[in-house]
């Protein structure tokens, strides 16, 4: 399995098409005349996600549903599975079970303390008055021993009721994968993500910036990678906290380099510095055991399911490939080439990268500007020219990069591999290795 992820340092550089005409040119290398829905095409953009939209092909739930099915794990039944928890320690003391520096009911009393109500649908729930009730008399709560003037609160809610109901609510809780997935015949790849309906706007905006929430997002997200060859990830200009995150699991990344202009190409030797400095930081930090946040949270359930030496071998193994975009001339490259030897230099990282940056392809401009409207986007198989480009991309994904110049090489050497157009039997052996060993 391989893990794709297509960035840019902006929006309007092709990096969705780009990302649909990969996945696309992986589909036919990898084809054995069967259905066999190998490859998965996510668009990351949780604001403004338009692949389903371009390719007219739209699952039956979005990330937007997602979001909601979240909701109801994170804000209802895991706070009232809390609540259910932290309530049955306090009867406990009240009744005298227990005594006040019992383990469990000092947990209790202090997750009591900081426990996060602002998303809890309170008026949804039967106990709902008397959760919101107990939640209001935190700030005169502040010793154990005055847990007790909270009787009369926990009186109103009945435990084995309470339990019932929780256990309804959580057969409902966890998203079902399958209604998340788009296979589209079509195309022979599945599609995951699609549009945010207008009135729903403000509260995903503000549940895709809620910790909590992305920490479920990026498990199911995981779950979804292990049903594919390979996944093709199209990344939101500039990235964000869930993409940052989820760079741990991802085996490579595909830079979309803009040759339009000198400012653009800046852009784009940018964009691969920031990656570099949150690369080189994050590797520090889990080495140091000092990550932090949404990267530690992640990091963790990730060591639970693979282990922590899969993870460490990811993360030193991770690959790092250029694809030119809006390119007219290989006098662009060869400057476009200069331009990043140099800025390596100057922030002493050109020897440390060099044969780790890998050319993996190029598309030429004046093609990718002008089909930008529905399923023209998908233009592989439309155009002889374009679909040797993307080939080309395919060919070096399928063979980890081996088979791609790296920056180290002389401008020669890589202009010449950009230029070839595709070699059946090279590719077609590639694509064997690639089957035979899934």
């Amino acid at each position: 399995m391989s893990i794709i992820s297509v960035v840019g340092p902006k929006g309007g550089i092709g990096k969705t098409t780009l990302s649909i005409n990969t996945t696309a040119a992986l589909t036919r290398a990898l084809s054995s005349g069967k259905n066999t829905n190998r490859i998965c095409l996510v668009d990351l953009d949780l604001r403004l996600p338009t692949i389903t939209s371009l390719l007219d092909s739209h699952p039956s739930k979005t990330f937007y549903d997602l979001f909601e099915c979240l909701d109801n794990k994170t804000y209802q039944v895991d706070f009232l599975q809390n609540i259910y928890q932290l309530a049955t320690w306090f009867q406990s003391y009240i009744d005298e079970d227990i005594q006040e520096d019992h383990a469990k009911l000092v947990d209790a009393f202090r997750h009591y303390q900081s426990m996060n109500t602002s998303l809890f649908h309170s008026s949804e729930f039967k106990f709902g008055d008397a959760i919101q009730e107990l939640m209001i008399q935190r700030s005169e709560i502040k010793s154990v021993p005055q847990i007790r003037t909270l009787e009369p609160v926990l009186k109103k809610i009945n435990l084995r009721e309470f339990r019932g109901l929780l256990e309804e609510m959580d057969k409902s809780a966890s998203p079902a994968m399958d209604e998340y997935i788009n296979y589209i015949e079509e195309y022979g790849f599945s599609i995951l993500g699609g549009e945010v309906p207008i009135l729903g706007k403000r509260a995903h905006r503000k549940r895709i910036n809620e910790p909590e929430f992305l920490l479920r997002f990026l498990e199911f997200i995981d779950g979804v990678f292990q049903n594919f060859e390979h996944v093709i990830v199209d990344t939101p200009a500039g990235g964000v906290n869930h993409m940052s995150s989820l760079m741990n699991v991802i085996d490579q990344v595909l830079f979309v380099f803009d040759l339009s202009n000198n400012i653009a190409i800046n852009g784009s030797i940018d964009a691969i510095h920031s990656f570099i400095d949150y690369y080189e930081e994050f590797q520090a930090d889990y080495a140091k055991g000092q990550l932090l946040g949404l990267d530690r949270a992640h990091v963790n359930r990730i060591i639970m399911k693979k282990g922590k030496g899969d993870l460490h071998q990811s993360i030193k193994n991770k690959k790092l490939g250029i694809v030119f975009n809006r390119c007219q001339s290989n006098q662009e490259i060869e400057t476009a080439l200069s331009m990043m030897r140099d800025y390596l230099t100057t922030l002493d990282k050109y020897h440390q990268y060099k044969s780790r940056i890998q050319i993996v392809g190029m598309v030429p401009h004046h093609k990718v500007i002008n089909i930008t409207n529905n399923r023209k986007t998908l233009f592989y198989n439309m155009d002889v020219g374009l679909s040797e480009r993307m080939d080309l991309v395919a060919k070096g994904i399928l063979s980890e990069n081996s088979v791609c110049p790296s920056l180290a090489d002389d401008d020669k050497t890589i202009i010449s591999y950009l230029n070839k157009f595709k070699k059946p039997q090279l590719f077609d052996r590639l694509t064997k290795v690639a089957s035979s060993a899934n």
